[in-house]
């Protein structure tokens, strides 16, 4: 998968001209997912940690959501140790100062659940990402931007994992 993402930069930057705005980035940012089920909603903390590349309005971010803390739902503890995505982002008018992001991807999201009692479990999840994101970049450090993003993870028959991030963005 590397392989094909360096391939990928590689073709993106011959397409690049002169004039164009590009360049890595790192975002942070506290993240609430949701697991959403017929019997209920959890809502456990994540951190959101992205590395990305950014050429005109096309992003590709590669994201790392670890836990800060678990959620419970009548004597369900529901825990999300680690979910892992590859995002690509497309901003259609990067020179406004407000841009808006349609996301596309793939995630893989673990989940663990324990009762008072055991049995315990623990299932991966994974599969196509959607989601919108917005920015508004810092008059005074345009470098810096605040961002929002929704993101579906994965959507199952019976299952939906949504996330809500807000947080910063620094582009190098």
């Amino acid at each position: 998968m590397v392989a094909k993402f360096l391939k990928f930069l590689l073709l993106l930057s011959a397409l690049c001209t002169a004039g164009a705005q590009a360049g890595p980035y790192i975002s942070l940012a506290p993240a609430l997912i949701q697991i959403k089920t017929d019997a209920g909603k959890t809502k456990p903390l994540m951190t959101d940690i992205r590395l990305g590349y950014a050429l005109d309005g096309h992003s590709i971010e590669f994201a790392a959501m670890t836990r800060i803390s678990d959620d419970d739902l009548n004597q369900l503890t529901t825990d999300i140790p680690l979910s892992t995505s590859i995002f690509y982002r497309y901003t259609g008018n990067v020179k406004s100062s407000l841009n808006v992001a349609f996301i596309l991807g793939y995630s893989q999201t673990e989940v663990e659940a324990a009762y008072i009692q055991p049995p315990n479990f623990s299932e991966t999840f994974q599969g196509v990402s959607f989601g919108v994101g917005f920015e508004e970049a810092l008059r005074s450090i345009p470098q810096l931007k605040i961002k929002f993003d929704l993101i579906r993870l994965y959507q199952g028959d019976q299952l939906d994992i949504d996330t809500i991030s807000l947080g910063v963005r620094y582009e190098f």
